[in-house]
């Protein structure tokens, strides 16, 4: 009798140890679902040609769900949509150009920066000689993209009136259409937007002024800090191998700043 116990005990614990097993092994296959605002470009937008995401974020998060052993999952939404979604367990990390701010921190983690950026201004084609930098912005009309750090800085511009817009390919045919003076917005999506089109380039300024120095990261929830070291720790095995150095290369033609391969 003891010894028909003990065998069942065994088979029992075998069971118990082929399922965990298993479980264990299913949560670690499970997808990355990842959000993401695809009309940020060159960080994440559609090819016209295949309808699929690109971008130099898109590339990033593969290259990092790959490192992880993770499929990843990319789910388009609203911008002010993703951090709500993180918070309530929709997907696990938003990757979608999140400038690192005090107040995003609150209900956020941030992973390691991956860009820096700035805040510019675009002025119409003659109007630069009124509008050189942010100080004549005082009592104008400015056109921005919705849920970003260009909308809350022009905000707090003196008597600036602030229009917004889902992306800020949008922006900037509002100010070409004379319906606003200026454009506030991220540097790098200003200059690609400006390299993909010709005509939006020769009717518009881009001023050299900066106001802000912004570091971007990918955000998990709160609660979810083990998430946020693992796609960490799989950014910086992306830096020490080269990889992060040539997804920057290919989508901004020059080296990453020495402050973000660190």
């Amino acid at each position: 009798m003891t010894t028909l116990i003990s065998r069942r005990a065994a088979v029992a614990g075998m069971l118990s140890a082929f399922l965990f097993g298993a479980v264990g092994s299913a949560s670690a296959a499970e997808p990355l679902r990842v959000a993401t605002n695809a009309v940020f470009p060159p960080f994440e937008f559609y090819d016209s040609k295949t309808g699929g995401m690109q971008g130099y974020e898109i590339d990033l998060i593969k290259a990092m769900a790959e490192a992880m052993g993770r499929e990843l999952k990319l789910e388009q939404m609203g911008f002010d949509a993703i951090i709500p979604a993180i918070i309530s367990g929709t997907i696990d990390a938003g990757a979608s150009g999140f400038s690192i701010t005090p107040e995003r921190g609150k209900r956020v983690n941030f992973t390691m920066p991956f860009y820096q950026s700035g805040l510019t201004i675009l002025v119409a084609k003659g109007s630069e000689g009124a509008i050189k930098g942010f100080d004549d912005l005082k009592g104008k009309k400015i056109s921005v993209q919705i849920g970003t750090t260009s909308q809350t800085f022009a905000k707090k511009i003196e008597g600036a009136e602030v229009s917004t817009f889902n992306n800020a390919g949008d922006a900037i045919l509002n100010l070409v259409g004379g319906n606003c003076d200026a454009v506030i917005n991220d540097k790098p999506v200003t200059d690609y937007i400006l390299s993909q089109n010709k005509s939006l380039a020769e009717k518009t300024v881009h001023l050299p002024v900066l106001a802000t120095a912004d570091n971007f990261a990918m955000v998990t929830a709160k609660n979810n800090k083990a998430l946020c070291d693992k796609m960490n720790a799989a950014m910086k095995k992306l830096k020490a191998d080269g990889t992060f150095d040539k997804i920057y290369q290919k989508w901004f033609g020059r080296a990453p700043e020495p402050e973000l391969l660190q």
